[in-house]
């Protein structure tokens, strides 16, 4: 699909989506209340909402932002937010709530619509006060938004062991709509007050009007997976996010991507194709979001790019000299390999080099005693990443063992018949000690049948990269047995 055409899709999409919502007025006429000044932080919300007639002040000329709000007012703010028809209503049958009560028209269309639940008892509750962690649940399902599977990455402490509402607030937080109320608390469980409830409201109304949808069909995919780069130990692969993506944990072939910040990131996205399944297609963009009059806007580059990727090689601590690569036939591809420390990474130590291609190569690292310990490096290219798979293995195609520490007898070994193109076991004389060769990449586990004492077999596993192949074993011990 040419990509023009798929975005002039999403945005005609979006551009229906937002006829169903009440536009925001980028300078809505002011609305005074003689509690409401205008450095408070939600004196444009108030403004805004006020000037729609989605919420109202009091007689008094008072809007009281500090008051709370009942759950059927919200069920009000709601259905006008939203236009939803509050006089052809199907009755809830609550039994708290007949059409003598104050809001039962807007109470009945934002059940149906799925917006709001009742209590397990029966009861709506439409004068019980609502809560911020509810409003947040109300909000995602008033605005269609996909959630966020809860990760702790947030700096409050009350909503870790949160249950029905935890990823609303998680969402609507990540998505800069929510907020708490101090640096570590959220107050999942206070009773939102009618400044704060503007504020989330207007908040969420203007991103989901900036929110693209992507659907799996219009690629002709029957799914969606992405990738984005947020990662630690790869400077160059931990970028920013500017867009957050929301997938559908339902229906993986719905995705929204919504802007939270000015810059530029990269997405990959791929999917099986509708009707074969064993075909998986990808596409790579460069996701720009750019702000003007106080709105997000998307835009996307797509293109083949694969970006020069480190491979990471566990080193001695020793000081190196030159570090050379080459291909598998030995054709010198840099003399002098450039190389940096990596950032510590599962406590090894660790230099990185900078791979360009995909492929199979070997790298030689010379130290300054004038040692050199040869390594097998491979690189991938994978759909819809923008940067190569890489790892390596260290030359080591032998390994001598002496047993004669362990209590057993050794005198015998076996494996199975399948695993005997794997390795080469040779045992010296009648001693304990054994020679264990590499013959191809696999698994081999060696029995000894006469040991019935601390060790009981090894665990051989081959690594092969090219020419280079790693062998690494693990005595099997009487008490792994049991687990």
């Amino acid at each position: 699909m040419v990509l023009k055409r798929y975005i002039s899709f999403v945005f005609v999409t979006v551009f229906v989506v937002s006829l169903m919502m009440p536009q925001i007025s980028a300078k809505a006429r002011a609305v005074e209340f003689s509690d409401v000044s205008k450095d408070q932080p939600y004196a444009s919300a108030v403004s805004q909402l006020t000037e729609r007639k989605i919420i109202g002040g009091y007689p008094d000329g008072t809007f009281k932002p500090e008051a709370s709000i009942t759950r059927g007012q919200a069920a009000a703010i709601i259905a006008k937010l939203l236009n939803l028809d509050t006089k052809i209503v199907k009755n809830p049958k609550f039994k708290d709530v007949s059409p003598k009560t104050g809001n039962y028209g807007a109470i009945a269309t934002v059940v149906e619509k799925g917006i709001f639940r009742g209590y397990a008892d029966g009861r709506f509750g439409p004068h019980d006060q609502i809560t911020r962690a509810q409003m947040s649940s109300i909000l995602i399902k008033a605005f269609k938004f996909n959630t966020l599977t809860y990760m702790q990455s947030t700096p409050f402490k009350d909503i870790d062991r949160l249950s029905s509402h935890q990823e609303s607030v998680y969402t609507l937080y990540k998505l800069g709509i929510a907020f708490g109320t101090s640096e570590t608390t959220f107050s999942p469980n206070k009773p939102i007050t009618r400044g704060e409830a503007a504020i989330f409201i207007t908040k969420a109304e203007k991103v989901r009007s900036e929110t693209i949808e992507y659907y799996a069909k219009d690629f002709g995919w029957s799914n969606f997976g992405y990738v984005v780069y947020s990662n630690p130990y790869e400077p160059e692969q931990n970028e920013e996010q500017v867009v957050q993506i929301l997938q559908n944990k339902k229906a993986s072939s719905h995705i929204q991507i919504v802007p939270i910040k000015e810059g530029t990131q990269k997405l990959g996205l791929s999917g099986r194709l509708k009707n074969d399944s064993n075909t998986l297609e990808s596409k790579k963009y460069y996701v720009s979001v750019t702000k003007e009059n106080e709105r997000f806007t998307i835009h996307f580059d797509e293109t083949k790019d694969v970006l020069p990727t480190n491979v990471r090689l566990n080193v001695e601590k020793d000081p190196i000299k030159n570090v050379t690569l080459s291909t598998m036939d030995g054709t010198v591809i840099e003399e002098s390999a450039k190389f940096k420390t990596c950032k510590e990474y599962l406590g090894f130590n660790q230099i990185c080099l900078l791979l360009n291609n995909p492929g199979e190569y070997i790298a030689t690292v010379e130290y300054a005693n004038n040692t050199k310990i040869r390594y097998g490096v491979k690189a991938t290219e994978k759909p819809a990443h923008f940067y190569l798979d890489t790892y390596s293995i260290v030359e080591n195609p032998v390994v001598t063992l002496d047993l004669s520490k362990y209590e057993g007898d050794f005198s015998e070994y076996k494996m199975d018949e399948k695993t005997a193109n794997i390795v080469n076991i040779t045992r010296e004389g009648n001693s304990n000690k054994f020679s264990i060769e590499g013959l191809s990449e696999g698994y081999v586990f060696v029995d000894f049948p006469k040991s019935r004492k601390e060790i009981l077999g090894l665990r051989i596993q081959v690594y092969n990269i090219g020419s280079i192949l790693n062998v690494r074993v693990e005595p099997y011990t009487y008490s792994e047995q049991f687990y």
